[in-house]
């Protein structure tokens, strides 16, 4: 009888009806599960915080008539990724599952609804590893499953450093924006921000993963540079900081649209290099925030569920698979 294995999507997840009900649950996950781990704020201030940006939320939705996709993408990417995974083998035999840390199903849940599985694959999708992103499938993994994850759990990693993770962003870029583009245009990598100094003015104790952002911008606008399809008179880095917490990494999307302005560009792309599928960061408040400042924006979609990217991931799920013991005893028969 084929072996299961269990392939985990972990992403953050968001809410698909922006109601007061829906969001502030979801709120509230954030201060316990990332901001709780940079600062100590009391429960009446996570109280008020949580209510005040799930308020805030549901007018910036509603008033612009946005719906999440990162939820429905995430799915869609599960349902293509077992296909391909089941394809590939007659030894094993495949489950994918989104898992969402801040909205349901969440990551807990859908980990228990596993756990009978011969192994299980967390997949953090997010490229770029930190204790905020990946590192919240860890914290959860080993302060409520360590059993579990000790003897059959593994949480795939360096995802940012891989070239032909490098190689298909690039391809999706260029197959992605339109096909008359202006003489001078620039193009904006953005991604999740990242403390780069805590409250105290000290780096991080965590992992934030400011390094790993900064290689993985690099490695992209490099190769988009090396490029003969090249058109982009100017590529910068655009992150998409947070508030709280301690001083976040400078290079933010802000900066960079001051400076295209400089250069005298006013129409820019936009490719949201740090996250895996759209969301409401990436589609929604950098668009908005570069039409706030006057660019006219050609928004290039996260990869979302492009079959090179699907094929890809299935590739490190397998070579992980292959690592399991009961995978080599299987393959030896």
């Amino acid at each position: 009888m084929p072996k299961k294995i269990a392939v985990l999507l972990a992403t953050y997840g968001e809410v698909e009806e922006a109601t007061f009900k829906n969001l502030y649950p979801n709120s509230s996950r954030i201060l316990r599960l990332i901001t709780s781990r940079i600062v100590n704020l009391p429960k009446p201030l996570q109280i008020l915080i949580a209510t005040a940006r799930s308020l805030k939320r549901k007018s910036y939705w509603r008033k612009l008539g946005y719906r999440s996709k990162l939820n429905d993408v995430t799915r869609r990417q599960a349902k293509a990724l077992q296909e391909i995974l089941n394809q590939n083998s007659s030894e094993l035999t495949y489950i994918a599952r989104e898992a969402f840390y801040f909205a349901p199903p969440h990551f807990e849940t859908v980990l228990s609804e596993v756990s009978d599985c011969d192994a299980i694959i967390v997949a953090p999708m997010i490229p770029i590893e930190s204790d905020f992103a990946c590192g919240i499938a860890c914290y959860v993994l080993f302060n409520e499953f360590q059993d579990l994850a000790l003897r059959k759990t593994r949480v795939l990693k360096h995802f940012w450093n891989d070239d032909d993770l490098t190689r298909i962003c690039v391809e999706h870029v260029f197959e992605n924006l339109p096909k008359n583009l202006p003489e001078k245009i620039g193009l904006a990598l953005t991604a999740h921000g990242t403390l780069v100094k805590d409250n105290r003015g000290e780096k991080p104790k965590i992992n934030a993963g400011y390094e790993e952002t900064l290689a993985f911008f690099e490695k992209i606008k490099s190769a988009i540079e090396r490029d003969a399809r090249n058109r982009f008179a100017s590529i910068k880095l655009g992150a998409l900081n947070h508030k709280f917490g301690g001083e976040w990494m400078p290079e933010t999307l802000g900066k960079a649209l001051e400076e295209f302005k400089a250069d005298g560009i006013s129409e820019i792309a936009m490719f949201p290099f740090g996250f895996f599928a759209d969301n409401s960061e990436a589609d929604l408040e950098g668009v908005e925030e570069a039409k706030a400042a006057g660019f006219r924006v050609h928004y290039v979609p996260c990869l979302n569920d492009a079959e090179p990217f699907i094929r890809w991931l299935a590739r490190r799920i397998e070579r992980s698979a292959k690592r399991f013991e009961f995978a080599a005893e299987s393959v030896a028969r």
